[in-house]
């Protein structure tokens, strides 16, 4: 999935004659041709989408009893 962000509200652009427009600066969209237009325009930037990160696992110690 690809996150831009555009300092615009409402910035729009088309891909393949179809107007597309940012909502509240952002974009989310996951198709290719869509990807290769925004990365062309000036004022949208692709921002990395926050991952969870997995919390690694520890190995557990067992006491004899």
């Amino acid at each position: 999935m690809a996150v831009f962000q555009s300092k615009h509200a409402e910035l729009g652009f088309y891909v393949d004659g179809v107007f597309k427009s940012f909502k509240n600066g952002r974009y989310v969209t996951e198709d290719k041709k869509e990807i290769e237009v925004l990365e062309t325009l000036v004022d949208a930037k692709q921002v990395d989408e926050p991952k969870a990160e997995a919390k690694p696992k520890t190995a557990r110690k067992t006491s004899a009893k």
